[in-house]
């Protein structure tokens, strides 16, 4: 065969390959512009009322505000969200009789909450047997009157959970149910919780209506919890380096522990050695208290030195001679010396029952900001409930503002409670957009049907995108989510010069990239479609493939090729240019 005619072959072959190449090209661009259409994402509706509360705590029973179920009074109010809404609780409006406690009037505390997300249950009151409202803390003999108020009477399924059991009311009125609950024996606390459906069987679920009070024992307190931390030594024996009991208040410093073992061991009595921290509602041990023989009445916790495997320990805590209570934990004991070091076991699947189901929504108290100074900042909500039937918990929850967006120092507000930044928030800064991490040093624990709801606020910036801007959240949760798309949400929110006069083009979203304009791929589109056919149909496109076949990069791939698909052209080729190498 003739050269120019293995010449002209070659090039039609590559050609073609060349032509099939652009079809599969165009074929994905014509999918691209035409097929897959853009997200459209409804912009919700605006919050146009935001709700606050105040809450009258009993500093006999609880210490600090943080915790709305320990609240005795509370107070709502609605405002519009463009003002600051204040709720109002008076100590001077409470009768010196009207209580069921001895603390001073002047002694109580009031705690703020930002923002309330539902309010359809208004009020919860607790009151004993004398008719006296109830502080937090009962006599197991008391009985509990529960009188809740919700704001329609058109509601179903009107319901008291005692201790998350279901308990029909005595009575319901109107919008207004009663129910006389008496403490059950051998418990500790008692949560109480008025909750209903509504029209579209949504439960109702409002922090107002939930309160927690302590049943009070022989001792005055009670035990209600144990953690053990344990700690590697350098000999690879495990030693346990704390154990801290929860008990509440204490106004006593005669306690002793005794604590048992199981398998079985020596019972130990600490009399020495315990640190008692009323502020906590704790008392601890550390390890050298723990393991120091003078803090007991006989050996010490060097008797558990050779344990190897799982331990339960009950400490049985006694306050002037008398017992208030128990608590157990199980801690393990393993040997990681060198060449004894256990082999971890298989990690086994988590069942669906098991794994997390929380549903997050996000929600903007404006659809529009400006970016002047008072019309720029914005009021987010973020809202994860728990569809579980059991407690589930959260490790931390993520949100990516929009490009240009900066949070507002210490604005979180989480479960109605204002959080100081330091506690639980981490910023990080990447280019012109912000990241807001909400992290507890504990997890989140959300009761069955619970929410978790955060509030913040951010700026729009000078380098915001004028138009639809996007804010995501993304929820961390402690256990294996059941669908992970559901840990997911997001809100717009336009970014305009004029709020009031929003123009079209203020409406759309942010174009950001040639791709995000239809017109853009339209371009780009003529653009593959005119080279395809300069190549197959003009001179300039035949000029073009022959210099990239006779180009020594083409030479030099087509060689490479033929190791693979033609094993004996490639020797035969490699020899051909050793041979011309030592021919120069």
């Amino acid at each position: 065969m003739e050269p120019t005619d293995r010449k002209t072959k070659t090039t039609l072959k590559n050609l073609m390959i060349i032509g099939a190449v652009l079809i599969v090209v165009l074929i994905v661009v014509l999918v691209y512009f035409f097929v897959i259409k853009e997200d459209e994402t409804e912009t919700p509706q605006p919050i146009t009322q935001t709700t606050c509360g105040c809450y009258i705590i009993d500093p006999a029973v609880v210490n600090d505000c943080g915790d709305p179920k320990r609240a005795f009074i509370f107070n709502l109010n609605t405002v519009s969200a463009d003002q600051v809404c204040n709720a109002k609780c008076d100590i001077n409006d409470i009768a010196d009789n009207l209580l069921n406690s001895t603390t001073p009037k002047e002694s109580l505390k009031t705690c703020p909450v930002r923002s309330i997300s539902d309010t359809r249950c208004e009020n919860l009151i607790l009151r004993d047997q004398d008719g006296k409202i109830i502080t937090g803390r009962v006599k197991p003999t008391d009985e509990i009157n529960a009188e809740a108020t919700f704001d329609k009477s058109t509601y179903v399924d009107y319901t008291f959970k005692v201790n998350s059991e279901d308990s029909t009311p005595d009575k319901v009125d109107g919008n207004k149910i009663t129910k006389k609950i008496t403490p059950p024996p051998a418990v500790t606390a008692i949560e109480i919780v008025a909750t209903a459906k509504d029209s579209q069987g949504e439960q109702i679920n409002s922090m107002v209506c939930r309160r927690i009070i302590d049943v009070e024992t022989s001792g005055a307190t009670a035990v209600t919890g144990m953690t053990a931390i344990t700690e590697q030594q350098s000999d690879g024996k495990t030693k346990i380096s704390q154990i801290s009991i929860s008990v509440g208040q204490l106004n006593s410093e005669n306690i002793k522990i005794r604590f048992s073992f199981e398998p079985t061991f020596t019972t130990l009595t600490a009399i020495d050695g315990i640190i008692v921290d009323p502020t906590k509602g704790t008392i601890e041990m550390s390890k050298l208290d723990l393991y120091d023989p003078n803090n007991f009445s006989n050996d010490s916790f060097n008797i558990l030195n050779d344990h190897l495997g799982e331990l339960n320990i009950t400490a049985e805590v006694f306050v002037n001679e008398s017992s208030i209570g128990t608590a157990s934990t199980t801690v393990t004991f393993i040997d990681t010396s060198p060449g004894e070091e256990p082999q971890p076991e298989e990690p086994q699947p988590l069942p669906d029952s098991e794994k997390s189901n929380f549903s997050t929504t996000k929600a903007v108290g404006q659809s529009c900001v400006q970016r002047t100074e008072g019309t720029n900042s914005a009021t987010y909500t973020i809202t994860v409930k728990n569809n579980r039937d059991v407690e589930d918990q959260i490790a931390s929850v993520k949100d990516k503002l929009p490009l240009g967006f900066v949070y507002t120092t210490n604005s979180s507000i989480v479960n109605g409670t204002a959080i100081v930044d330091i506690d639980m928030v981490k910023i990080t800064t990447v280019g012109d957009t912000q990241e807001i991490i909400w992290e507890p040093s504990a997890p989140w624990s959300i009761p069955a049907g619970g929410t978790l709801t955060i509030v913040f606020q951010a700026t729009a910036g000078p380098k915001a995108l004028t138009g639809q801007n996007l804010n995501e959240v993304i929820v961390n949760p402690v256990q294996i989510p059941l669908d992970p798309s559901t840990l997911r949400s997001q809100v717009y929110i336009v970014v305009a010069q004029d709020c009031a006069n929003i123009t079209d083009e203020e409406k759309e979203i942010p174009k950001t990239g040639i791709f995000d304009s239809f017109i853009g791929r339209i371009a780009v589109g003529i653009f593959i479609i005119i080279i395809g056919w300069i190549i197959y149909v003009r001179p300039e496109g035949t000029l073009l493939t022959e210099k990239i076949v006779t180009s020594k990069a083409y030479d030099d791939f087509e060689f490479r090729k033929s190791k693979i698909t033609n094993p004996k052209k490639y020797f035969e080729e490699k020899v051909l240019r050793k041979s011309s190498k030592g021919n120069r």
